[in-house]
């Protein structure tokens, strides 16, 4: 007997397997199989050959963490104040500063009007005008060279900062969108190859160029390509693999997006200038180049594409590799056989007509966008929390892979609904707890860093819990669409992030706060929604009307 795991529900086919002195297999089926049923039968759920292609797309998330989140070490928190006029040389930096500085909010973006300021110092001030300062020096004690500094992104421009990171993920969800439809069209690995190649090609000149509007323009294609890759790696890791590792791939393809940040965390300490580390990071995303030699196309998208003989040396190389033999004329066989049936998938909004699944896509969307705000928030929040913004990241990074880690055996003994509502209890206990200890109470903040690292260890559980609760909830027929849908608001939530970071000058801390109220009302946001384990997969939209 075989399993077949279409769309990840196990049906069982009559089937009758004789072997041969373990070299030849024949096989009898009682039905077509499915593109899926072939490379199943063939390859089976798991072997050497899916687990080298599951770590390679795992590792992809590596430069996704690095240009998602390296906008902390482009624009970190970075003290500035106007420059000294020429009229003023005699005064040290510290008198110039006392002089020019009005003791109101505007300071440093407005000063004392240095032209009236140049005939007598002592003059009475409330008769001096304020006028913008028309330039600025900045405090390179931690880094260097920030985009900030390089480009004057301040005060009345200081809204660019935000606007780079809008653009970034503006990229991700369109390069997402644009490289997935050339995935199912031309196949997994030509659209891989492209977007890694544009991703290290637009850091190295992202590193160089003097201009910030074109940088924009460039960052943007970096972001398409961030996109492409984080999509084109989830499907190849899905598809090379079937059964059980259905559930277990999705969570352990998200691990190494922690590790990343600690990764850039220790080259940022390094190298303290926002252009070397972004050569640095173009020089590691080039390696990854090989993987033209090391991923072929998935052979699943070739048989589904008729493209068969391609499809079949492809799945008799993976059965050497996994040490396995099986004949040729029995591949071709199955490969004759296959039949595949289309059918067309619901829209997205199809979904919205349907009064239960209109419910659980709402939900979703919420609980999405409120996971993407708290994580780029937080993210981006690490500068301010005190103590050591490289440590502050990297520990968060390493402590948030442990957490991704703990979620795989969660998750299969007490479900998705509830893994979801632990980890996101975790994560707003933890904001709560940072909220409660004064920042300078302990040597480098440890006790904060080390809630926040806790916090960022729940948002990783969350994130491959939330994603696999999403699939399970969406019908196979339109699952794709769904499950894109609804994670899209999370992207939706990190171009407000930077909005609420800046919170924090208004009232210390208040984005914590923010985040804590957000987190603890996702808990109340799944609670509606059903549980998933052990429950068949919906195939159809009147199947998971019916969940």
């Amino acid at each position: 007997m075989v399993t077949s795991y279409g769309s990840d529900k196990c049906m069982q086919i009559g089937t009758t397997w004789k072997g041969i002195n373990r070299r030849h297999v024949v096989m009898v089926t009682d039905s077509p199989p499915k593109a899926e049923d072939i490379t199943t039968k063939v390859i089976g759920d798991f072997g050497k050959w899916q687990l080298k292609i599951s770590i390679l797309m795992a590792v992809l998330k590596l430069p996704i963490a690095w240009y998602q989140l390296n906008i902390i070490f482009m624009a970190p928190p970075q003290d500035f104040w106007c420059a000294k006029p020429a009229p003023f040389s005699r005064y040290s930096d510290e008198e110039w500063r006392k002089i020019c500085m009005p003791h109101v909010e505007p300071y440093p973006c407005l000063i004392f009007d240095p032209d009236l300021l140049s005939i007598d110092t002592s003059m009475d001030k409330t008769l001096i005008p304020l006028v913008p300062c028309k330039q600025f020096v900045y405090d390179k004690s931690v880094f260097t060279r920030t985009i900030t500094s390089d480009w004057d992104l301040v005060c009345s421009r200081h809204w660019l900062t935000h606007l780079c990171q809008c653009v970034m993920m503006w990229g991700i969800v369109i390069g997402g969108i644009i490289f997935g439809v050339w995935a199912d069209k031309y196949g997994r690995q030509p659209p891989l190859m492209i977007a890694i190649i544009l991703q290290g090609t637009t850091s190295f000149i992202a590193s160089v160029l003097p201009w910030y509007p074109v940088f924009l323009v460039n960052w943007f294609i970096l972001a398409l390509a961030s996109g492409g890759i984080g999509i084109i790696s989830f499907v190849i890791s899905m598809e090379v693999v079937s059964g059980k590792w259905r559930t277990l791939i999705p969570v352990i393809y998200q691990l190494p997006f922690g590790f990343g940040n600690a990764v850039m965390a220790g080259l940022a300490y390094w190298l303290r200038d926002w252009r070397k580390l972004e050569f640095a990071l173009a020089t590691l995303s080039s390696l990854y180049i090989l993987y033209w030699f090391w991923v072929p196309e998935s052979p699943r998208w070739l048989l589904a594409t008729g493209r068969t003989e391609e499809a079949i040396a492809i799945l008799k190389d993976v059965t050497r590799y996994n040490g396995k033999y099986v004949s040729t004329k029995y591949i071709r066989k199955l490969v004759n056989e296959h039949q595949e049936q289309k059918q067309q998938d619901p829209g997205f909004m199809s979904f919205l007509r349907s009064k239960n699944m209109r419910q659980k896509t709402y939900l979703l969307s919420m609980n999405w966008f409120c996971t993407g705000l708290a994580f780029y928030t937080f993210s981006q929040y690490l500068g301010s929390l005190g103590g050591n913004i490289f440590m502050a990241v990297a520990t968060t990074g390493i402590i948030s892979t442990l957490g991704g880690l703990t979620c795989i055996f969660i998750i299969s003994k007490v479900g998705r609904k509830t893994t979801v509502g632990i980890y996101q209890s975790v994560t707003a206990s933890c904001f709560v707890l940072i909220l409660l200890i004064p920042r300078g109470s302990y040597v480098n903040d440890w006790p904060r860093l080390l809630f926040a690292g806790i916090g960022f260890a729940g948002m990783a559980g969350t994130i491959p819990a939330l994603y696999l609760f999403s699939g399970e909830l969406f019908p196979t027929l339109g699952r794709n669409v769904g499950v894109s849908g609804v994670t899209t608001f999370a992207r939706i939530a990190s171009m407000v992030a930077p909005a609420i970071v800046s919170l924090d000058s208004v009232i210390t801390d208040f984005p914590l706060m923010i985040l804590a109220v957000i987190s603890f009302a996702q808990i109340f946001m799944v609670l509606p929604l059903p549980e998933t384990k052990d429950a068949p997969l919906p195939d159809t939209l009147e199947d998971a009307e019916k969940i």
